[in-house]
């Protein structure tokens, strides 16, 4: 178990140095590819709420893109990976917030992020490089990216959001009436 745990620690830390220089376009370009390219599947997938993708060279051709095109960097607040009972395969969860910066200092977007990568470690020594990244997927909350926004951001939190929670409430009450369920102290 204690190899186990080992091979968890470096992986967690391989893990966190990869996500920083995937998040993080402070970062030159050249250096996360290089990171990046040896750990790639063939046919690794790459997916977040709006695209989904799947091949190397779409991979590595995305990452250099969202570094030319966007500002950001990443903190991670949370970081683990489980692995399968033979230690062959396994899965990083890395939580943290996405700082995207699309006016430079003078704005700043945090979007809450959860990237999952999806891995398998070579068969005989697990032990040893290379990892092998097979499905890489992004996360991140529609109401995180509304509420971050000037103005919209206020009327959602502040008008949308608990104008529709009354809503839904009288639309639980008549439902929860209607079928005889309503909890005898509400």
């Amino acid at each position: 178990m204690q190899q186990h745990a080992d091979l968890i620690a470096e992986l967690e830390s391989r893990f966190r140095e990869l996500s920083a220089l995937l998040y993080d376009t402070s970062v030159d370009p050249a250096l996360a590819d290089a990171a990046i390219k040896p750990l790639l599947a063939e046919n690794v997938r790459f997916t977040d709420p709006w695209q989904e993708g799947t091949g190397r060279g779409k991979y590595r051709l995305g990452i250099a893109g969202f570094h030319a095109m966007f500002r950001f960097h990443l903190e991670v607040a949370q970081l683990n990976v489980q692995l399968t009972p033979d230690a062959t395969a396994g899965r990083a969860i890395v939580d943290g917030i996405m700082y995207l910066k699309p006016l430079g200092r003078l704005f700043t977007y945090p979007l809450r992020t959860i990237l999952v990568y999806d891995f398998t470690l070579p068969q005989g020594d697990p032990t040893a490089p290379p990892l092998l990244i097979h499905a890489h997927e992004e996360m991140w909350s529609l109401a995180d990216m509304i509420t971050a926004l000037p103005v919209t951001g206020w009327v959602y939190r502040r008008v949308f959001r608990p104008n529709f929670a009354r809503g839904f409430l009288v639309a639980s009450w008549l439902s929860a009436r209607a079928r005889g369920m309503l909890p005898k102290d509400a």
